[in-house]
Order: C-alpha cells, then structure tokens, then sequence
C-alpha cells in the first residue's frame, strides 16, 4: 500500500527551506534539541490565552452565528456549508495532497457577495500588527468581523520587524488551501489578522507590500521550493544513495530552531561564511559569487577596500576587482561583516579604537539605573549608586522604585515621579558637593519610552519638562552606545552578551527581560510564597543588570585595553 504523501504546514514556507529536508530526512535523522527556554514558554502560554479570549468574544457576541469547530474536520465543513454561520472558530480542513499542505487558519470569517458565500482565513496573533504612521488599513472589530463592515483607518503603519510577514505568508498559505477545497471564492483574496489590541486588521493577498512582492507570490514560490525539496527527500527515502537536497546556512531562526546543534556543528566544520551574524539569502549569494565561502576569507577582507567599494557602489565590478571593493559595492554593512568575521577568527571581542582613545565616561558619582516592565507599562525603576569619591549625604548601593499593586498608567507615572524625585535630589547633592554625577543605563530607547509615556499622564507632581532634560539631558550615557562605537563583538552588542564577555556573571540562571515578566506574574498571585520569592528574583535580576552596565565601564577602564584592535586581527591570506 502506497504511504500518504507527506505535507507541509502553514509555517512552512516563512521558515528554513532546509529544516524541511530535516523534518522529513528517514535516511540521516537529526536529533532535535528543545530550544524553548522560559521565555519562549511565556510567550506561547501568553498568546494562547490571547486566542481564547478571542474565541470567547466572538462566540458570546455573535450567538448562532458564530460555532466553535474544535478543530473537528466535520463540524467544520458542515459549518462551511451552513448559511447561517458567519465565523468559525478553531476549525480544521481536510489535507489537500495534491496541494501538499495541512493546517487551518485560528478562524474562518465568511464573505457572502452575489448569493455566493466563501470562507476568509482570519489568525488570532499576541503582537501588534501597526501602529503610528501615514498609511492607511481596513480594520474591523472582534463585534463586527466581516469584511463589509471593515473600515479604513488612517495615520496608521505597519510595525518594524518581520512578525506581520509571517503573519501574512501563514495567511497565504491558508488561502491556497482554502481553494483547494474550492470555498475560497473568486473575489479579490483577503485575509485578517486579529492582533493584540483584538482589533481585525484585513489585508489583500494579492496587494504589494512594503514595495515587495504580494504575501501570495511570495508565497508561492517558496512554497513550491520547499515542496520541491520534499518531494527530493521522500526520492532518497526510496533511494538511500541519493545525496541530501539542499543545504544549511546560519540565519537569525537558527538561534530557536530545533536542528540548530547539528546544522552549527556541520557548517563550523568548513568554516562556513554564514557563521558570520546575520545575513539573509542574498546576501549569502553575493557573498559565494564574489568568493567568500568561509568566515576566514571574509575576515582577511581589507576594510579600506570595502570602504572604497561602499563609496563607489555605483560602479560595475570585474574579475579585476579587488575582493574588498567588490564585496563594498554589493553586500550591505560589509564592513560590518567582515568586522564581526575577524571576532570570529579571532576568538575574541576586538577594539575598534586605539587604547588612548577608550573612554569609559566616569564620574564621581555613578548612577545606572534599569527598569522593569509588563505590557508596556513599567512597574519598577532601579538604581545602583557607586561613589568613586565619597559624598556625605550620598548613600551608594542599590534601591528600587515597584508597584506590585493593579498597573494602571496612573500608578506608572506616580512610580515614575517618587524615582525621578530621588534622582534628582541625589544629583543636586553631588553637584552642591562640587562632585560630578553621571548616569547611566543600557540602551537609553528603551528607558526614554517609557519615561515619555509616563511624562503624558495627567498627574501631579511630575516634572517640568526643562526639570526633566536637566537631570537626563548632558548627564545620560548610552551604555550600549559607549561599548558599541569601541568593541567590536561577533554579533549584536546586547548587554548579557557584552557583559558576559567582560567577565560579569547574573545571579540567576536564566535571566532575561522576558523571562521576568513570567516572574513579575507570579509576583501577582495568590500563592504568597512564590509572589514574595518571585519579586525577590525581580529585584536581584534588575540590581544585576545595573550592576553589568558598572562592569562594563570598569571592564573598558581596564581588561578592554587588551584586547587586540580590529586592524591587528585582520588574517593573513594563506
């Protein structure tokens, strides 16, 4: 008896076209390794309750009109083929193997146009899918789902980051299989996105996005590559000596990705360029074309060359072009790059100034705070005072500012006000005792977010605006800012992974900002003892990232001025 064909799931084709080579692969298997830290767990158990609460809105709102197919293949088509149903919750649609795809969307919305109904996929995401801009977006609400009661909202954008694309191939690939079962209709495709504010964002699959190919031609032809790699993978099933199709290379998803381990170890055994953090697909095929196939021959790259290169970018390459030049002209950030490969060779951070040059902005007086927040509203403001040269009045150590009471935005501006009243006093004491003060924090966006959020609450007592610039205007130090314009790291200068480097070590075993706000929900329960033990596990972590951003300024002050400087490391040819 002939096996079932294999098929592919929405995800399919927005991940790694070689994972499904993994997945599917009978004659190597690859043992997988759970990548989901606490963090990742967080999310999925956020997002899932994100979903039901969906579910429950549409069903309590929308009575008959709206069934929950629990994922149940009959009561869905039987759903389908009501004409008294407007939306379908949870459903799930029969495999198309002609197709090779499986998997349903979160909901399914109708559109009845002409006496003829079709089926909408609609997913139910826990991310914001716009925010503030000049374009404009169909948009409905979870009491009003239908596309025809969709209206335009404007001075709207779609958010930074690749969430939403994903989002929108998921989507796609819901359409196709949707026609497949021929319930999609002939109208224009559209599909919805409900995101964290519950509102139904609704987009035309077939529409250009962000100057780009439609979410359905993008769609389709990776889709058809990957299924294309499937059907390879089930022929060397049948053939062992056939070779495995495609290959690995080391993007952003590898760092979650399940086959990681094995994928790492086979692409440091040839020392594979795309070690080199991040590039995407293309930049890997320029890199090959010009050829750069290792993270060696990318860090022995000249960076006088890729400066002249990314200075005449215009200008044809030839055969007689210096690989530098070449590689400036049509890689973006090479020199970035070839920095970073360089760290990589050299199994080290590197300086991107001369020694002389190292600046660690001291002061008398060290102040480096850090915050804390829960669905963007901040609960808790740290501070660790260091002083190198003693004043009387200052007490150094480490002191938080929490609310562990309900978060409204008008507990978040008054938590706000009692830190910056006892920030301010305390630099009005250091500058009286003719001492200098400066603070400090990592990643000043993040701080000043918030800061400006709580800034526009109507409450009293909050500082002036000029109160406000005098105590975090000339004052404030970008941390991040300070060791990324001097070191130079393999990847992104995030504060755990330059502070480990510096020799620094947290207190937890797991600490991260997300990771915390599964803690800060804890700290909110009912069981007394986890909620004190959870707050305590808050505060140490936020102490110790204060304390890391101190590391970081005695780490520069000393071990940094060893390291070796990013033109010394550069490899030589052979």
């Amino acid at each position: 008896m002939t096996p079932p064909l294999s098929t592919l799931d929405a995800g399919a084709a927005a991940r790694c076209a070689f994972r499904v080579v993994l997945e599917h692969d009978d004659v190597e298997p690859v043992a997988r390794t759970d990548g989901r830290d606490e963090a990742i767990l967080r999310r999925t158990s956020s997002a899932a309750g994100h979903r039901r609460a969906v579910a429950q809105a549409l069903l309590a709102r929308h009575g008959s009109r709206a069934t929950d197919a629990d994922r149940d293949t009959a009561r869905t088509l039987a759903a389908i083929a009501a004409a008294d149903v407007d939306v379908i919750v949870s459903p799930s649609l029969p495999r198309d193997e002609a197709g090779r795809r499986h998997g349903a969307p979160y909901l399914l919305v109708a559109r009845r146009e002409g006496g003829v109904t079709s089926w909408l996929p609609v997913d139910v995401h826990n991310h914001f899918v716009t925010m503030e801009g000049t374009g404009s977006f169909l948009a409905g609400e979870l009491g009003t789902p239908l596309l025809a009661d969709a209206e335009v909202r404007t001075g709207r954008r779609l958010r930074r980051g690749g969430a939403w694309r994903v989002d929108l191939l998921r989507l796609a690939h819901h359409h196709r299989h949707l026609e497949s079962l021929g319930v999609a209709g002939a109208a224009r495709p559209y599909a919805g996105i409900v995101d964290r504010s519950s509102t139904l964002w609704w987009f035309a699959l077939d529409e250009a996005v962000d100057d780009t190919s439609s979410a359905l031609a993008l769609y389709d032809a990776r889709f058809a590559e990957r299924v294309e790699l499937l059907a390879a993978t089930e022929a060397r099933r049948a053939d062992p000596s056939l070779p495995r199709p495609g290959a690995a290379w080391w993007h952003r998803e590898c760092e979650s990705c399940p086959y990681r381990v094995s994928c790492h170890a086979t692409l440091s055994a040839t020392d594979d360029v795309s070690l080199v953090r991040f590039t995407d697909g293309s930049d890997q095929t320029l890199l090959r074309a010009i050829g750069i196939s290792t993270r060696r021959t990318l860090a022995s790259v000249s960076l006088a060359d890729v400066a002249l290169g990314a200075a005449t970018r215009d200008e044809p390459s030839t055969a007689m072009t210096p690989l530098g030049v070449a590689l400036g002209r049509q890689v973006r950030d090479a020199a970035r790059l070839v920095r970073r490969a360089r760290v990589e060779v050299r199994g080290s951070l590197l300086r991107l100034v001369d020694v002389s040059s190292l600046d660690a902005r001291r002061s008398d007086v060290e102040i480096d705070f850090d915050m804390e927040s829960y669905n963007n509203v901040t609960y808790l403001w740290g501070a660790l005072v260091t002083s190198r040269h003693a004043v009387a009045s200052v007490q150094d150590g480490y002191r938080s500012f929490a609310e562990w009471g309900a978060l409204t935005l008008h507990a978040e501006a008054e938590l706000f006000i009692s830190f910056f009243d006892w920030l301010a006093g305390t630099v009005a004491a250091v500058q009286a005792a003719g001492r200098s003060v400066g603070l400090y924090c990592f990643w000043e966006h993040a701080e000043l977010a918030q800061v400006r959020r709580a800034m526009a609450a109507d409450v009293v007592g909050l500082p002036s605006p000029g109160m406000l610039d005098a105590v975090l205007g000339s004052l404030l130090v970008d941390v991040h800012e300070l060791v990324s314009s001097q070191i130079q790291t393999a990847g992104p200068a995030g504060l755990k992974v330059v502070a480990s480097a510096a020799g620094f070590s947290w207190r937890d075993e797991a600490p991260s900002g997300e990771a915390s706000m599964a803690w800060y929900e804890d700290a909110l329960g009912d069981d007394n003892v986890l909620a004190r033990a959870a707050a305590a596990r808050i505060l140490a972590y936020n102490e110790d990232d204060c304390r890391a951003t101190r590391a970081l300024r005695d780490w520069l002050d000393g071990p940094a001025r060893d390291l070796p400087h990013v033109e010394d490391a550069r490899p030589s040819d052979s």
